[in-house]
């Protein structure tokens, strides 16, 4: 009896030991996203600064961007806030919107990313057309 005892306290230290584990890597994903979204922050505060001071400069690409850039920080705040949620979370349906959230998120930084890649084509294909050609 003594040694099931302690095959028993010994499965739930090896399970307390894993689950705080799992718990520290969690919050160091959850860490990380939010580090994405500061610099995604960052990033659409710079460019919406440029857009304003390059008011004559405004193309249909850089718009593109910069609406791609609000679509991906939007996404990412999502996906950072659910992921922080579902760390400590113990109702099963609550975690499921929690991780629902998260994908969400995880489209809408798609979305974004696509749309600067069109807009980025489209600012090179603007300048393209602005280079005067080479004279020989």
């Amino acid at each position: 009896m003594k040694h099931s005892n302690r095959i028993n306290h010994t499965r739930k230290d090896n399970n307390d030991k894993k689950s705080n584990e799992i718990l520290q890597l969690e919050k160091e994903v959850a860490f990380g996203l939010w580090i994405q979204v500061a610099g995604q922050i960052i990033e659409l505060k710079g460019l919406s600064d440029l857009k304003q001071i390059e008011k004559d400069n405004n193309t249909i690409g850089e718009q593109e961007i910069l609406t791609g850039v609000w679509i991906r920080t939007i996404g990412q705040i999502l996906e950072a806030v659910s992921v922080s949620r579902q760390i400590r979370e113990t109702d099963i349906l609550k975690l499921l919107e929690e991780r629902k959230l998260a994908v969400t998120g995880d489209l809408l930084v798609s979305i974004g990313s696509a749309l600067e890649v069109i807009g980025g084509l489209h600012v090179i294909e603007e300048e393209a057309v602005q280079i005067p050609p080479i004279v020989p």
